[in-house]
């Protein structure tokens, strides 16, 4: 499951899109994934007019096939600069070729009357216009972010194939490929990218990216009116193993390149915790401007990050943007056991396993929701959590805990039970690990 809000028909009201990626598809009986659409309106989303997108669909390339995983990962935003925004799709279990699960992604268009198949275009590895090439596994497509990196007037699209190169380098797995926005949609000229190992630090930290990619987002950080592109790789090596990092790279007119990266760990100065085995730093990424200094903040989830004996209790990470960039001043770090925030630490809370930067109250900075997906609630069974989310709202000094949360609990019935609530929480961009 995969969800991404976007105003497709440019009438000034967000748009639901919805990847169901185990979708089975009518014709074939295969689970080739597929993505819905809820239009939205002055009284919210219209649920009558959904409309629906699968490789079946007229338009839309490729042809279904078992575990393509088409919807797996979302994002949106107006690549064509037509005012209107787009969705990327990632189907990253795509074969191509006989390269299974090499990943690939669409991009539809949005238009007058939503998004529409016209014109779609079909982005892999084996393409002239993509850098690498597409092997077994690559999984390209995993994760996506659609953001203006340069400042030719159009939003730009990010695509992670974290599982690149894994399994035959000893320094690094994982890509991150930028492909530049145009009138025609994505660039078919100038697509640049990274590996895990070309952004391996120097200094003999034991510092290693693996699976860099896994998680995107795209943000100003510096406050120059142009978005760098943040990744995340919660599987990397700090040495601690799955202590995971977050490669900041200032992309502007020349794109991606290893000597325009910054690496932050929990071992940066300033950056709150303590690095250990399985923090998972980086499983979750949301960007945005909390302090309302004109500047986008990182929010990161480490839901792997233990809290005193609590294993995988979970935690958050608000790094503050600046002039000089993203770095550890001034950086806020929040568990369950954080006086305000409900719930306490527990074993497998997972605290942080989905993150989102959001305007909830209508003034200020943008405010946080954190999802706790492994919750258990008075009234779940135990091993069945209903998870819960819980906000924080913005402010000058940063986050803010507002001591209430929300859990699937209130949303069961008779013939539903919801699980993990939170799991997916709809924002500029989605995919990722699922915990």
């Amino acid at each position: 499951m995969a969800l991404v809000a976007g105003d497709f028909n440019g009438d000034r009201y967000d748009d639901l899109a919805i990847g169901n990626s185990d979708e089975v598809n009518p014709r074939t009986k295969t689970r080739a994934g597929g993505v819905w659409v809820i239009p939205g309106s002055r009284t919210g989303l219209v649920v009558d007019s959904a409309i629906h997108f699968n490789q079946d669909s007229p338009g839309v390339p490729d042809d279904p096939e078992s575990f393509d995983q088409f919807g797996a990962a979302l994002a949106a935003g107006d690549i064509n600069g037509d005012g209107r925004e787009d969705l990327a799709i990632g189907a990253y279990g795509e074969s191509i070729g006989s390269k299974s699960f090499a990943g690939a992604v669409t991009v539809l268009f949005g238009g007058s009357t939503g998004l529409t198949a016209t014109g779609a275009q079909h982005l892999h590895q084996d393409q002239a216009a993509v850098p690498g090439g597409a092997e077994g596994n690559d999984q390209f497509g995993f994760s996506l972010a659609i953001g203006k990196v340069d400042n030719n007037g159009y939003n730009d699209l990010v695509i992670g194939a974290p599982r690149e190169n894994d399994g035959v380098a000893s320094d690094g797995s994982g890509m991150v490929t930028l492909m530049w926005g145009s009138a025609s949609g994505v660039s078919s000229t100038g697509a640049t990218a990274v590996t895990g190992a070309a952004v391996r630090p120097k200094d003999q930290s034991g510092t290693i990216a693996w699976y860099l990619g896994d998680t995107l987002a795209i943000g100003d950080v510096n406050g120059d009116g142009l978005g760098e592109v943040v990744a995340g790789a919660p599987g990397a090596q700090t040495p601690h193993i799955n202590g995971g990092l977050v490669a900041v790279f200032t992309g502007r007119s020349g794109g991606l390149s290893s000597g325009a990266a910054r690496i932050i760990t929990q071992s940066t100065a300033g950056v709150p915790g303590d690095p250990e085995d399985d923090d998972r730093f980086g499983g979750a990424l949301a960007v945005g401007d909390v302090t309302g200094d004109g500047r986008a903040d990182v929010l990161i989830g480490a839901p792997g990050e233990g809290i005193g004996s609590q294993t995988e209790a979970g935690g958050v990470t608000l790094l503050k943007g600046s002039a000089a960039g993203l770095t550890g001043s001034g950086a806020q770090a929040f568990d369950q056991n954080h006086p305000t925030v409900p719930g306490g630490s527990e074993s497998r809370d997972v605290f942080g396993a989905s993150v989102a930067l959001l305007n909830l109250n209508g003034v200020g900075g943008l405010d946080a929701v954190v999802a706790a997906t492994g919750e258990e609630v008075s009234g779940d069974l135990a091993g069945y959590p209903s998870g819960t989310i819980i906000p924080f709202h913005g402010a000058a000094g940063g986050l803010e805990p507002l001591n209430r949360s929300w859990s699937g609990l209130t949303l069961r019935t008779q013939v539903v039970w919801p699980q993990r609530y939170g799991l997916r929480i709809a924002g500029p961009q989605s995919g990722g690990p699922l915990f």
